[in-house]
């Protein structure tokens, strides 16, 4: 609709009995957009002034061109929207979805119909509110219940196979020494292939043991998995750099469960990259009480969508994956009082920062 159009609704809105510019301050005032929508027309009638602070669009361009809306949003997300506002549905509807921006927002938009006096839709009032902050943190608790559950899940898991697999491991070391039979020797490897995937789902367990807790030198296991992916990447045609800090505080923790939590991170960097090969950057530094591992891929990059995914149980951005490295990083961290933040942008690749609190940050912690 026309600015034109526009002032003349506002004409029309003024006109009408009662006091319709208070009605029209209030909806401008109040913290949600507002908005109005003739249906029969498929054109926006009004919106409140709040609307730039949304979706970062004027009041006037959108009425001159209401299309650009559905830049902000994904596809399916302003296909859905849309729906809901053309729909003569009498029945309230309500829906959440995201805006794009350097960070996606969520919002959630309530539309109301109007209905006259034959009982058809004509209008359609919206109320829209950020609802970031919640989402965000409705996301967050769900997937630590589902950690918890998957750990409770892993640790039984675990158990159950570790005994009989154990007698087998031990029949079959009576039964390798011959030598001369290389079809023992494969099974015993693979065997302990098993093995090591068991010890992984323990470590999604609760409660985490800390028996095995010490002063850990991030420098030091930043080298040693420099070491352990270095000839696999040159195969890969990647190229590894690393920064280490010169003045890194220890971390208080369990060396394996941190060195297995970020070779996952490594390899996965090392997995992302393109056949053609690249750069991977792995830097150490310390950072207000805490010690910060970032890995920055020059891979293809993964969609905020996909990104909000990661380390969600049974969901992974490679093609045969099950998400289980991510996963268990990410508990390994947060059982060690720290975080993992991903950041990628399409093209252009992935970085991945590990925060870990330094030795002086975990003791209080434990005094809580």
């Amino acid at each position: 609709m026309v600015a034109n159009e526009y002032r003349n609704k506002e004409d029309e809105i003024n006109s009408a009995p009662g006091d319709n510019n208070f009605a029209i301050d209030l909806t401008d005032q109040t913290g949600d957009l507002v908005g109005l929508f003739d249906v029969a027309h498929r054109e926006i009638l009004y919106l409140s002034s709040s609307f730039p602070t949304y979706l970062g669009l004027s009041v006037e361009a959108v009425h001159k061109n209401p299309s650009i809306i559905r830049k902000k949003l994904y596809p399916e997300d302003a296909d859905k929207l849309f729906q809901m506002f053309v729909s003569a549905s009498m029945f309230p509807s309500e829906f959440e979805y995201r805006v794009k921006g350097e960070k996606d927002r969520w919002f959630r938009t309530t539309i109301i119909p109007i209905i006259n006096s034959d009982g058809i839709v004509t209008k359609k009032i919206s109320f829209t509110r950020d609802v970031s902050y919640w989402k965000k943190r409705e996301l967050f608790e769900l997937n630590s219940i589902q950690m918890d559950l998957l750990g409770e899940i892993a640790a039984a898991f675990a158990h159950e196979i570790r005994n009989p697999l154990t007698t087998i491991k031990g029949f079959l070391q009576l039964m390798s020494q011959d030598k001369a039979n290389p079809y023992e020797q494969i099974i015993l490897q693979e065997t302990e292939k098993i093995e090591s995937i068991i010890s992984e789902f323990l470590m999604l367990a609760q409660p985490y043991p800390k028996f095995d807790f010490a002063m850990v030198d991030i420098n030091e296991i930043v080298n040693d998995i420099f070491d352990t992916i270095s000839q696999e990447a040159a195969q890969n045609k990647i190229e590894i750099f690393i920064t280490l800090g010169m003045t890194i505080p220890p971390v208080f923790g369990s060396p394996v469960q941190i060195r297995q939590a970020l070779l996952n991170l490594v390899k996965n960097a090392v997995q992302s990259m393109p056949s053609s090969g690249g750069k991977i950057y792995i830097s150490v530094a310390s950072v207000a009480g805490f010690v910060s591992i970032k890995i920055k891929d020059g891979g293809k990059g993964i969609s905020p969508e996909k990104l909000d995914r990661l380390g969600i149980p049974n969901y992974s951005n490679k093609e045969n994956g099950a998400g289980l490295g991510i996963m268990i990083s990410r508990q390994i961290i947060r059982n060690h009082q720290g975080s993992i933040r991903f950041t990628s942008e399409i093209g252009k690749g992935t970085t991945v920062e590990v925060l870990l609190p330094s030795a002086d940050v975990s003791a209080n912690y434990d005094e809580l």
